[in-house]
């Protein structure tokens, strides 16, 4: 992306903040029920017949009885609920950090876990005057960028290999199993922390991935909480209630939100590639939560250890807490409105 589109996007941002309502109570999560969100949004955008070809082609998912479709609320179909469930699906398949790769590879449901994929680290030095996406992410085997594209293209028939296919499995199945990736590395993406990594040497000598998009890095939400990992202060910045009703409220009240129609968006015109929605991301972690520099670095470690006390952790001021929440829902909106353009693609 170039500089000057990278200027155009932080005016055109500052000004939908100050155009939003400041009138919204923080709270938080994008883990489940934030992708959760993002899937009932892209829902809201398709008609019922490509909603129906996407849940028919989630049929062949090795875990689609099991995961897709179980607990399923009575007043929820079947393919409603699977396509929130599909978001989660990339979460659900974790395995502990116990278990070793062997087993991990062996068994059923861990197996399809790719680490990796979650995400990307573009580098970010504290300070810098840059705000264009690096060129060149941290060096990794695979990224949640690439792993966007494969998905893509393998679900548009543009491949018929895929490298991180489980071995064994159809190329039905293992399209379902990439129809799951895909809703939910678009939601990931459109989460800043997973397009980058602050890189300090001071702080983080070891290793070569910085602070892992601020999994080293602490916070608090607020002068009265207790510090936490500043990534999963962003994974929590939408909504703590996954249930399925709540769900389809929240969505509901975005998409019918004037501040975050479409043509609010000017991104969601002009950016078409996930390359594109990680500069983005890379641009809001830099300004808005590394706060170009401005951001008290403390470890998680020296706080864990006890060697930094709590109350030296950074902690979000009520203007802080509810800027980042407006910034979550804009990119949770963004995320299920691009969503839907990604599945209509497949069902074509």
């Amino acid at each position: 992306m170039s500089s000057r589109s990278v200027c155009r996007i932080g005016i055109l941002f500052v000004a939908a903040m100050v155009a939003i309502s400041l009138a919204a109570s923080p709270s938080w999560a994008w883990n489940d029920a934030g992708h959760m969100v993002v899937a009932r949004i892209a829902w809201l955008r398709l008609t019922e017949s490509q909603r129906e070809a996407v849940f028919t082609r989630m049929k062949t998912h090795p875990h689609f009885e099991t995961s897709l479709i179980s607990n399923r609320p009575s007043h929820a179909t079947d393919s409603e609920w699977a396509f929130l469930r599909a978001s989660t699906w990339s979460d659900y398949i974790r395995p502990p950090k116990s278990m070793s790769k062997e087993a991990v590879a062996k068994h059923p449901k861990h197996k399809f876990h790719r680490g990796v994929w979650h995400y990307v680290n573009f580098p970010y030095h504290a300070g810098q005057n840059e705000s264009a996406l690096p060129r060149e992410a941290l060096p990794n085997e695979t990224n949640i960028v690439a792993q966007i594209e494969q998905s893509l293209d393998v679900l548009r028939g543009k491949t018929k290999h895929d490298a991180g296919a489980v071995a064994g499995l159809s190329a039905e199945a293992n399209e379902a199993v990439r129809i799951c990736w895909l809703f939910h590395l678009v939601g990931d993406l459109h989460q800043p922390m997973h397009a980058v990594a602050l890189v300090d040497k001071k702080l983080f000598p070891e290793g070569d991935h910085g602070d892992q998009g601020g999994n080293l890095l602490a916070i608090r939400r607020s002068e009265s909480d207790k510090p936490m990992r500043l990534h999963a202060c962003w994974d929590g910045m939408l909504s703590s209630d996954s249930r399925f009703d709540a769900v389809c409220q929240l969505a509901d009240e975005l998409t019918h939100d004037a501040a975050f129609a479409p043509a609010k968006f000017p991104e969601f015109a002009d950016h078409h590639h996930p390359r594109d929605w990680a500069a983005e991301s890379y641009l809001l972690a830099k300004t808005q939560i590394y706060r170009d520099g401005k951001f008290s670095l403390v470890r998680w470690e020296d706080v864990d250890r006890g060697t930094v006390p709590a109350d030296k952790v950074p902690a979000l001021s009520e203007h802080d807490a509810t800027q980042s929440q407006l910034i979550a829902r804009r990119r949770v909106t963004l995320a299920g409105y691009r969503l839907a353009e990604a599945l209509k693609q497949i069902v074509r």
